[in-house]
């Protein structure tokens, strides 16, 4: 940070220019450098906490010469100060050091050559005389004087920032959203910082608030406070809270009186910040986004269901071709799924449901040879890549994910398939559809023709979506959607012992398990290895994801181990870093980049956490990383249908994917996964959440914990209700909005 206090009489000031940054931490600003000093022979080592270190700039430390065990003498420093390069020679080399985007040796030499010592005073204060310098013209000055400008605008925010105690690796993101006026913003409205920068939520802003003279009291932090609780909400699959939570929640963040947060909610609702709807005498406080959502997704969900597209085939015409289809070689049909075919290829909308092995598969592609022979244009899609490649290769069918499908555009912000373009097909089949949430279901029935048909497939057992809402369930329990259950057990899926124990589980047993002693040996492919020490757990889950499972064929890249937890021994955390230790250790000639306390390297699997359109990622995609190139800056890694570059920016968008939770697997399967089932996550475990769990396994299922645990999971059937009213506007207790009658709009 910028400091201009005299060091203490305890502090030796060392100035020099930076040679080398051997690791700084963009989350902690912890550096590790070399700076070059007049005087001596080597360049200095050098560590302590700087914002933005870069190699060429000029700087004086303030601090001591240390001697380290391991890496002997260096200087620690505690402060420092950016020193502007006083000599023409030094000036070069900072302008030609790559600090300014768009100055290059050769630009800055001849600067230099031409202004002297004098460059960096004309860049400051009179940056138009820059095109006198020979072979620099009015276009190519316009360039450096911005990026000058720009220079100086984001040095200036990180030490802003700093000094309010937010990590320097969020200046750029403040910078590209506020420009010249981010300190300005900063000042006056800090609240702004949690709506429009990812990265930063009202903790810090409100941390920020304060620093800068904003009271506790002060009207834009409880309204802030408000939002941040509905906000937080809705990371729970909420799509609103009832007031009384609601008030609960906001004086927990706030510290406020109940009636401030009250008035804070009514100035809200003027604003049309915020809804509130009254039902069954329960006052209902959605954001107004979200509530738009809710009204819209009901309203074009009606629609359909009550919609009859154009040129559907009739009962007997369908018949004729499931006879024909079955002559051709392909298999018959139970009653169960000739029903759920006949209604996808009848109805506006219909959603078929069924667990694992009931075929859900097998009417998919059924459909989809309805739709060839209807010479009905056809597409299928799902919520992440792992779903639509398998998706893909189960149906016969292109397939894609639904972000893909639509067709995000960069430059408008937004889906390209939408209001006004639909997309070019008779039907769409969406699988996984347990996934949507509100959000990305109002995409979807945004981009429908006005008759086309809807087709949704997944299992209503299933956990519900990580977003906002709980869409499939809902248009279930309405009954106001065609739905078809499909039920029987085929045969061959009957065979395994992961899709018996699902449906036993489903229906309040226990899962069948082949006795421990006997897993290896008679290739039971569902297995419960006891642990009551959740330490033991831990070395349990480990060795079986390397080394048990190996012996039995399968590669590190078949195993996934998933856990209804973040924190703890056998939660996704510590499980990522020793399960990362054990596959894809640090070696010799092996790249990697740290993050925070997460540490990338080559070779490991991680997985997105959050959508980002631009670069075509979404929240649940799982890749490798195949490239970490330090000089650039960037780590590359390659998802199942694109290959990505991430700046080291962009990193905590970003976590270790040896380990996810439950909610993260679904959409995936995996040929074997390592189930973390213990009494000492009481609270998260849920039947449906094993169920989930369980039904991601395609060939072998290791359940690791113990039965206590595994019994609270079978009994524990209520659910965490999540606040939606989508089920009472289907059914038309409740007002939807959206479409005008016969026109999607």
């Amino acid at each position: 940070m910028r400091d201009t206090s005299s060091p203490s009489q305890s502090q030796a000031a060392l100035d020099g220019v930076i040679h080398a940054v051997t690791f700084h931490s963009p989350d902690t600003g912890w550096t590790v450098a070399r700076l070059a000093v007049d005087g001596s022979p080597e360049p200095v080592p050098v560590v302590g906490t700087m914002l933005t270190p870069e190699v060429g700039e000029s700087v004086r430390l303030f601090g001591s010469f240390q001697k380290h065990e391991r890496y002997g003498m260096q200087f620690r420093f505690e402060r420092y100060q950016l020193v502007r390069p006083a000599t023409a020679r030094a000036i070069e080399a900072y302008l030609g050091g790559g600090l300014v985007e768009g100055v290059g040796p050769k630009t800055a030499e001849k600067l230099v050559a031409h202004f002297g010592d004098q460059t960096l005073d004309l860049l400051e204060h009179s940056p138009e005389r820059v095109q006198e310098a020979p072979g620099i013209g009015r276009v190519r000055a316009r360039a450096l004087r911005e990026a000058w400008e720009r220079h100086r605008n984001i040095h200036r925010i990180m030490v802003f920032l700093h000094e309010h105690g937010i990590a320097g690796a969020l200046a750029g993101r403040i910078y590209a959203r506020y420009g010249g006026q981010a300190i300005e913003i900063i000042e006056r409205r800090p609240f702004s910082l949690a709506r429009d920068v990812r990265g930063i939520g009202f903790l810090t802003a409100d941390r920020i608030a304060r620093a800068v003279g904003i009271g506790p009291e002060d009207p834009s932090r409880i309204e802030a406070g408000i939002l941040h609780a509905l906000h937080m909400a809705t990371g729970e699959g909420h799509l609103y809270l009832p007031l009384d939570t609601l008030l609960q929640r906001a004086q927990q963040y706030l510290g406020v009186s109940v009636q401030l947060v009250e008035m804070g909610i009514d100035r809200l609702a003027q604003a049309n910040e915020v809804s509130r709807e009254d039902f069954g005498g329960e006052m209902a406080v959605y954001t107004a986004r979200l509530y738009e959502t809710e009204m819209e997704v009901a309203s074009r969900l009606c629609y359909y269901s009550q919609n009859n597209p154009l040129g559907v085939p009739g009962a007997e015409d369908i018949a004729a071709f499931l006879k024909r289809r079955e002559a051709m070689g392909e298999l018959s049909l139970s009653a169960d799924q000739v029903a759920a075919v006949a209604g996808a290829l009848r109805h506006g909308l219909s959603i078929i449901t069924g667990g694992p092995g009931t075929g859900k598969t097998t009417v998919t592609r059924a459909i989809v040879d309805g739709c060839r022979a209807m010479g009905r244009p056809v597409a299928l899609a799902s919520p992440t890549g792992r779903a639509a490649k398998r998706l893909q290769q189960l149906a016969g069918h292109d397939a894609s994910t639904i972000h893909r499908l639509l067709a995000y555009d960069p430059i408008e912000g937004g889906f390209r398939h939408g209001v006004g373009e639909p997309l070019p097909v008779g039907m769409l089949i969406i699988d996984e559809a347990s996934m949507l949430d509100a959000l990305l279901a109002r995409d979807v029935l945004r981009a429908m023709p006005a008759q086309g048909q809807l087709v949704l497939i997944g299992d209503a057992d299933q956990l519900p979506s990580v977003g906002p809402g709980s869409i499939l369930r809902d248009m279930v329990n309405s009954g106001a959607v065609p739905t078809y259950r499909l039920t029987e057990i085929f045969r061959q899926a009957a065979e395994s012992d992961i899709i018996r124990s699902a449906h036993l589980l489903n229906h309040g047993e226990a899962p069948r398990f082949v006795p421990r002693e006997k897993w290896v040996r008679e290739r039971g492919d569902c297995v419960l290895l006891e642990e009551e020490d959740v330490d033991a757990a831990a070395d349990r889950v480990v060795r079986t994801a390397t080394d048990s499972l190996a012996k039995l064929g399968f590669s590190p890249r078949d195993v996934q181990v998933i856990t209804p937890v973040h924190r703890g021994p056998i939660g996704v955390t510590e499980l990522n870093r020793r399960l990362q230790e054990a596959i894809n250790p640090a070696a010799q000639g092996k790249t990697e980049v740290r993050r925070g306390d997460t540490v990338f390297r080559q070779a490991d699997r991680i997985l997105q956490v959050v959508n980002d359109y631009d670069k075509g990622v979404f929240n649940g995609d799982v890749g490798f990383v195949v490239e970490i190139d330090g000089p650039e800056r960037v780590m590359r890694v390659e998802f199942d249908l694109a290959t990505v570059d991430y700046p080291f920016t962009d990193l905590d968008e970003l976590e270790l994917a040896y380990a996810l939770t439950v909610h993260k697997s679904q959409g995936s399967e995996y040929p074997a996964v390592v189930i973390v089932v213990h009494a000492t996550h009481y609270i998260m475990l849920q039947r449906n959440l094993l169920y989930t769990a369980l039904t991601r396994a395609k060939q072998m299922a290791c359940i690791v914990g113990n039965q206590r645990g595994i019994w609270r999971a079978i009994r524990n059937v209520t659910e965490r209700d999540r606040h939606t009213r989508l089920c009472e506007r289907l059914r038309g207790q409740l007002p939807a909005r959206g479409p005008t009658p016969g026109l999607p709009i």
